[in-house]
């Protein structure tokens, strides 16, 4: 071969090969999973793709052409058709995972379990399943392909009405009921086979409705009941009373909740100025450890225990001018530290305002380290978009960070960062930040491949250690991996 045939060749093998990677980026972003369309979030690098497979059609082209032009009289066109095929084939390799590493990281929507009618009251996560309750039971996922791994009906004529804000030795407190009445059966079941442990009658404590009004919480050992007229500790391994707290006459419990060793039970007492309280028990022996007055003087609007260790509350009064804001306390419950729920530059979001995922409430808020982390939405926007962490020492700021989106879910990822859903339209995007410093952490990652995936309330979010699971508002559970 000659020189100049030599050059013949490399140039028709460069045009090939740009024809090639053109093909295989348009391929790919028509029809491939990262496609170039409205199917979920797109990641970072679609438009750039798009763009480039513009750029190497029209190199592509004016290669070919000036290729041609150049050795149509020197070769014959099967000679010239293989070294153009040479040059393509050659390429599709390297453009596939060209455009993978173009395109970036992302969430690939990988299962999502059968639609239902029933809405979904509350969710647990742990490890490789999710546990997922709505009115006629429970149901298991293995959040690596969604294969259903155990169910679990409620009893007859009963709905769930509560579930327990944790799981502990891989069991979960669950409570029934009967329509428009309190909860009056407690099972512990086994999360890894659905079995139930033991199942108790409860009187049931007609005061409280809400997902939000906890009835029932777990410590390491010990189920605590809330009762009329009693609070109950039981032996998670047999469901026997282990003992029994009974109210004060004029008082009642308005919530409890339980971290590993600790149980705290927020009461009120008729209806003097001091009337409202936190009371901290050791969850093994029912024994008081400590009692807090809480800065509280009219009726309840909100009240959500986000976390027992330490112990955190949300607290909204009724009267405007009242206590509206966190109330942090230390491991023996004195306190509180206040950090506002509203001031003049941002509101805190710690709730669904949309009433969904009734015996468990979707978490909007991260206790740990001695931080608070929350959603938050700026003065006179419509929808949350920042997320920002207070020390529970003094209440301070620590750091806010804000988006372009919506800020939906926020969630302790497995390796203690955290993690946080923002979405735009019915499309949704995973980010990393670093609890300490609000810095991110890794690039964002979108869910991709599915359509509508989204829609409008909180998503509970759990992560469990490599992919993700999302349970939206309604009926639908779905789990993303990392590509």
């Amino acid at each position: 071969m000659n020189r100049r045939d030599a050059v013949r060749t490399a140039v028709l093998g460069v045009a090939g090969a740009l024809l090639g990677l053109a093909l295989v980026f348009l391929v790919l972003n028509v029809w491939g999973p990262d496609r170039w369309s409205d199917r979920g979030a797109r990641p970072d690098g679609a438009d750039a793709a798009f763009g480039l497979d513009i750029g190497l059609a029209v190199l592509a082209i004016a290669a070919l052409a000036a290729g041609v032009a150049w050795t149509a009289r020197a070769w014959r066109a099967r000679r010239t058709v293989a070294v153009i095929s040479c040059g393509l084939l050659v390429s599709l390799v390297p453009g596939w995972y060209a455009h993978g590493a173009l395109i970036g990281p992302r969430l690939d929507v990988r299962w999502t379990a059968p639609p239902s009618s029933a809405e979904t009251a509350g969710t647990w996560g742990v490890g490789s399943t999710l546990v997922r309750a709505r009115a006629d039971g429970l149901t298991a996922y293995n959040v690596r392909d969604g294969e259903e791994r155990w169910t679990l009906a409620a009893p007859s004529r009963e709905s769930v009405c509560a579930m327990s804000s944790r799981t502990a030795g891989g069991t979960g407190l669950v409570a029934f009921a009967r329509h428009e009445k309190p909860c009056t059966t407690a099972a512990l079941v086994d999360l890894s086979t659905g079995r139930t442990v033991w199942r108790r009658a409860l009187t049931g404590d007609d005061t409280g409705t809400a997902g939000t009004d906890g009835r029932i919480a777990l410590a390491d050992g010990t189920a605590v009941v809330s009762e009329r007229g009693a609070v109950r500790g039981l032996d998670a391994a047999d469901g026997r009373q282990r003992w029994i707290r009974r109210t004060q006459a004029g008082c009642r419990v308005v919530s409890l909740d339980a971290g590993a060793r600790r149980a705290v039970l927020v009461e009120r007492c008729g209806a003097a100025r001091d009337s409202w309280r936190l009371v901290t028990l050791d969850a093994r022996t029912g024994g008081r450890i400590g009692v807090s007055a809480l800065p509280v003087e009219s009726d309840l609007d909100e009240l959500q225990v986000l976390s027992a260790e330490p112990a955190v509350l949300r607290f909204k009064e009724r009267d405007r001018r009242g206590t509206d804001a966190l109330l942090a306390f230390d491991d023996r419950g004195r306190g509180p530290v206040v950090v506002p729920a509203s001031d003049r530059r941002r509101d805190l979001v710690l709730y669904d305002a949309y009433g969904r995922f009734a015996a468990r409430p979707a978490g909007q808020a991260v206790v740990a380290d001695g931080i608070v982390v929350a959603i938050a939405r700026e003065q006179g926007a419509r929808r949350p978009r920042s997320v920002t962490a207070h020390s529970l020492a003094d209440g301070r700021e620590l750091w806010t960070k804000r988006y372009g989106r919506d800020v939906t879910a926020l969630a302790r990822r497995a390796d203690g960062d955290l993690a946080v859903l923002t979405t735009y339209g019915y499309d949704g995007t995973v980010h990393r930040l670093d609890p300490r410093t609000g810095r991110g952490a890794g690039e964002a990652l979108p869910v991709s491949g599915r359509d509508r995936l989204f829609p409008v309330g909180a998503v509970d979010l759990h992560h469990d250690g490599r992919g993700f699971t999302f349970t939206v508002p309604g009926s639908t559970v779905f789990g993303a991996r990392p590509r």
